[in-house]
């Protein structure tokens, strides 16, 4: 017999698998405890609270979603690869890693506008490492305008994420790295 997960592990995999799909604010606790076979103290005494929990969940995704997007960024065989590489890593992210009803990031700054600390600071941190990565990827394509192409792939992004709330992952992203690669080509 498999040796059972720490009850830590348990409760973030319940907080992966209910919270970015059923949505941060509308999924109980009593639900993620059901599912991790956990109980309100062990909950309480590793999180704090269900913000803390969805704040470390959070964290576990921002690695992971980083590494799949750096292995894009990485495979891209040009400039304009690279850029799109955000898409591909979403693809990547939804199919193999941690799939979610849409960015798992922004439904949770939607759920609570004014979050704890602990929640604002990864909010804050995924941002930021969108914004930088778009820049640093926009660069060698837009050289002085750079930071309007990123910012243009940024709400292309943010375009793919809500589309992917209405119609397949796999058709939202087909869609969002389309628009991302026409705005390369026009910034070129």
């Amino acid at each position: 017999m498999e040796p059972r997960k720490p009850v830590r592990e348990r409760l973030l995999d319940a907080a992966d698998a209910l919270l970015f799909v059923e949505g941060a604010f509308a999924t109980p606790v009593d639900t993620i405890l059901k599912a991790a076979g956990a109980s309100p103290p062990s909950l309480y005494s590793h999180f704090g609270n269900k913000e803390g929990l969805i704040a470390a969940a959070l964290h576990r995704r921002y690695e992971v979603w980083k590494q799949v997007w750096d292995d894009e960024i990485a495979a891209a065989p040009d400039d304009a690869g690279r850029v799109l590489a955000l898409w591909n890593a979403l693809r990547t992210y939804q199919s193999e890693r941690m799939t979610e009803r849409w960015c798992a990031f922004t439904g949770t700054a939607a759920a609570f506008p004014d979050p704890a600390p602990e929640l604002r600071e990864i909010l804050d941190l995924e941002t930021a490492l969108l914004r930088d990565r778009l820049l640093e990827t926009a660069t060698p394509i837009a050289g002085e305008r750079a930071e309007a192409l990123a910012s243009a792939l940024m709400v292309t992004y943010a375009g793919t994420m809500a589309l992917m709330l209405r119609e397949p992952y796999e058709k939202a992203i087909d869609e969002g790295r389309a628009g991302a690669a026409s705005l390369c080509a026009a910034y070129a």
